[in-house]
């Protein structure tokens, strides 16, 4: 906690050295950010991958704004990946590499921690899941240790930069607000909701916006869909009559929230300020395709699915629209990845950069001002896996056992390995891997036997490659 209060009292000086910015930003945009769960690269209309989407207000963010055509997430899971977009941070580095090795610790700065300083109002809704406890706290518990359960309680949003939420996936969740907008007494609270759970969090966020319309917000709205359970309503449902059971229900949450994203634009239009609002739209990895696991999302053209370092486990779609601001209908080539929101986020809020964030500000680069590649080099690691993009090269590693390297240039992209052709560019990506490695906790590469389900990701998608 000592930590902590030194990481914030260090923000708070940065506010005291951020006067020239803040005089460039005097009327600071609201930032919206929202989150799907295991929406695979293929499930917005506009990528152009599949042709039985229905997302028109996802089609005409893309077409205000900017469309992000090699966006990643840094991980193939959904606890790291929030963890690296909250925080601006390899989640690496501070050791939660994968789902049970949470939770989120407190003394990581998150994104609305930052904002606060410069006077926003912070508000979440959705599937957090950043207080989910370590494998060894629930072995303890299992056996029936002594041990005290980590109280989780404490690592809600409530605790993590967020004066307002509703933190829940489905059913219960912890709020400061009635969906309504009726401000609950003594929060947080437990509250109940049977309703669809997509509807319930998309309208409690535009009931944030509407109480707030009238000051700096940030608001982090990570919609639990189509992640499983599958389900829907019938509104949704009767919208695709012809499509297979697995497919439709996935098209129908994918629906769901292109309304909620629809109602939250016209929401930003009826207060005045769409065109003071930044709007960002991704997923937190791609969809998972193998039996038993599959709820309906596609990640085509990509190969790979969740779990995989390839395209199809972190290349995600990935949104910017501001309007007036950013240009209308520009398509983005070069790679960005999700650490750079909070970056982004600090410079518009006025803030002085931070070099602990691992991302870069994106305005310069999306605007036309910054010609550049916004990395030279991102980087991955997780479970048996390790990765690495420079320029058009891409290696990805299994253990210490398998090695690909693909021209994402190329027309096969990771679909051929050229690893055989090209050793120096593996060797440079190897160091280069290495090194990053040796500044995350722990340090290193991942060795010896792989993971048997990495193994069989692998087997699945390059047993003839």
């Amino acid at each position: 906690m000592k930590v902590f209060k030194i990481r914030l009292f260090s923000l708070f000086l940065t506010i005291f050295c951020s006067s020239f910015i803040m005089a460039q930003n005097s009327k600071k945009p609201n930032i919206i950010v929202i989150l799907t769960d295991d929406m695979g690269y293929a499930d917005v209309g506009i990528q152009g991958s599949e042709k039985d989407l229905l997302t028109p207000n996802l089609d005409a963010l893309a077409k205000s704004g900017v469309r992000m055509t090699n966006g990643y997430v840094t991980a193939p899971q959904c606890v790291p990946s929030r963890a690296g977009l909250l925080t601006g941070r390899y989640q690496t580095r501070f050791g939660l590499e994968m789902n049970g090795q949470g939770p989120l610790k407190l003394e990581e700065v998150t994104i609305p921690e930052r904002l606060k300083l410069a006077g926003y109002t912070t508000g979440f809704s959705g599937k957090w899941h950043l207080e989910s406890g370590s494998e060894e706290e629930k072995a303890a518990t299992d056996k029936n240790e002594t041990r005290k359960p980590l109280d989780r309680s404490m690592y809600m949003p409530v605790n993590q930069g967020f004066d307002e939420y509703l933190a829940g996936s489905m059913l219960r969740y912890q709020a400061s607000h009635e969906i309504d907008g009726t401000k609950i007494e003594n929060a947080p609270k437990m509250i109940v909701n049977k309703d669809f759970r997509v509807d319930v969090q998309a309208d409690w966020a535009v009931s944030f916006v509407d109480r707030n319309a009238q000051k700096p917000f940030f608001l982090f709205l990570p919609l639990f869909a189509p992640h499983v359970p599958s389900e829907a309503t019938e509104k949704y449902l009767n919208r695709f009559p012809n499509a297979t059971k697995e497919r439709k229900i996935a098209l129908a949450m994918i629906s769901a929230i292109d309304d909620g994203v629809g109602n939250l634009v016209k929401k930003l239009k009826e207060k005045g300020i769409l065109e003071n609002t930044l709007i960002i739209f991704l997923s937190d990895n791609g969809a998972p395709l193998r039996p038993k696991a599959w709820n309906g999302s596609l990640n085509t053209p990509q190969l790979g699915e969740k779990g995989m370092l390839t395209d199809g486990g972190i290349k995600i779609p990935f949104i910017m629209s501001w309007k007036g601001v950013l240009p209308a209908g520009k398509v983005y080539e070069k790679p960005v990845i999700s650490l750079d929101i909070a970056a982004t986020a600090v410079n518009l809020a006025g803030l002085a950069p931070d070099k602990a964030l691992d991302g870069v500000n994106l305005m310069p680069y999306l605007l036309g001002k910054n010609k550049n590649m916004p990395h030279e080099i991102l980087f991955w690691r997780w479970r048996s896996q390790s990765a690495v993009r420079m320029d058009n090269w891409k290696l990805v590693k299994l253990s210490d056992q398998l090695t690909y390297l693909f021209d994402l240039n190329s027309k096969e992209g990771e679909n051929k390995n050229v690893s055989t052709e090209n050793p120096k560019i593996v060797a440079q990506l190897e160091k280069r891997l290495l090194d990053w490695s040796q500044e995350m906790t722990p340090k290193g590469l991942p060795e010896g036997a792989p993971n048997k389900a990495d193994t069989y990701f692998f087997d699945t998608f390059f047993s003839k490659k």
